[in-house]
């Protein structure tokens, strides 16, 4: 089956079952299918929706080619927009380490790293990066954590703004305690969250929580 026959199967599937944001997504690509924009919001479209990695694979498969590309045109999004969740969750399953080199290579800077565990998974690491600080306020904030044996990202955040309890915080300092504004998350396998304002609480080694 075609790409192309593939999208509007699932452009029927989405309506049939009331994904009107999916169905608009793909009805939007069809137009053009050699759009990145388009692309990344159907994948972001898709994982909000609860598609999970087997389902989205096929389309991560299919749009990213050229990883690097996609990866760069995600964070584009990411820097100007406090509301783009699809280019947020469009990241998940892409190369972690590439993705926080990307992000360095393109201004942001490396606020602090953690790692988690996870019930039956790999561990994950997180590092908490930010594109531009005034004094205790740092701006926006983008969280890459991906899985320590895949290194692929599988925990995502993004938020307009961290700030520090800390007024006299500067690079280097741990984070300490704060609030995060217009704060996104998308995780694998599941998970999409939004909030107006988020408590804040780095751990030890630094980072968000």
């Amino acid at each position: 089956m075609s790409l192309h026959a593939k999208l509007k199967k699932l452009e029927d599937k989405a309506m049939a079952k009331g994904e009107h944001a999916v169905a608009a997504a793909v009805a939007h690509l069809l137009q053009d299918i050699d759009s990145i924009d388009r692309q990344i919001n159907l994948v972001g479209a898709l994982h909000e929706v609860g598609y999970l990695q087997n389902s989205l694979k096929p389309y991560w498969n299919a749009f990213r080619a050229d990883e690097p590309a996609w990866i760069v045109r995600c964070l584009a999004r990411l820097v100007i927009a406090d509301h783009d969740y699809w280019a947020l969750a469009a990241l998940l399953g892409c190369d972690g380490p590439a993705t926080i080199g990307i992000a360095m290579g393109k201004g942001f800077k490396s606020a602090a790293t953690r790692q988690y565990e996870r019930f039956d998974k790999p561990d994950v690491h997180v590092d908490t990066l930010y594109l531009s600080g005034m004094g205790r306020v740092l701006h926006p904030i983008l969280e890459v954590g991906y899985d320590t044996r895949e290194m692929i990202n599988v925990d995502m955040g993004r938020a307009r703004a961290l700030s520090l309890d800390n007024a006299q915080w500067q690079s280097g300092d741990k984070l300490g305690t704060g609030g995060l504004s217009l704060s996104m998350q998308a995780k694998l396998p599941h998970g999409a969250w939004r909030s107006v304002w988020t408590p804040f609480t780095a751990q030890e080694a630094g980072g968000l929580t």
